[in-house]
């Protein structure tokens, strides 16, 4: 009789089984959206920090001067990017003299005209990056370059 017992308990019951499945289905259906949701915001996360470093490296490329107002757009890896760079025009102020405690210096010539060309000349860079569904991310700056 005593082998008998033993045999019995050697398992588990169909009931025992059943609770165990209905617990672990319970579990897995209450974290299941959780998940779902947690592996979406860690998606759209990379999409930025790439996104961030398109629009970064779009900001800092050289542009070409010569042609004044340029606009450029394309797509890299699933980011749709434009980058505008345009001048701006700045009405320069007109002084009489030097200002103070400073000697004449920009002399054109020898009688004493001084210029009026600038030595720099200010762009406005405006750069976006769009991707996803209505994910985007855009960023503006100024920069200087030599006038020509």
């Amino acid at each position: 009789m005593r082998g008998d017992a033993n045999r019995r308990r050697a398992g588990f019951t169909l009931v025992e089984a059943l609770v165990a499945l209905a617990v672990l289905v319970a579990f897995a259906g209450a974290l299941g959206p959780n998940l779902f949701h947690s592996r979406r915001i860690l998606a759209s996360g990379k999409g930025r920090v790439n996104a961030a470093l398109l629009l970064r490296s779009l900001i800092e490329a050289p542009f070409d001067r010569e042609n004044g107002a340029q606009t450029r757009e394309g797509e890299t890896g699933g980011f749709r990017w434009r980058v505008a760079a345009r001048q701006i025009v700045l009405d320069t102020p007109v002084f009489d003299g030097p200002p103070p405690g400073r000697r004449e210096e920009g002399r054109a010539d020898k009688e004493g005209k001084e210029e009026d060309e600038p030595k720099w000349t200010a762009y406005r860079v405006e750069a976006r990056v769009v991707w996803g569904e209505g994910q985007a991310i855009a960023a503006e700056t100024i920069r200087l370059a030599k006038a020509r």
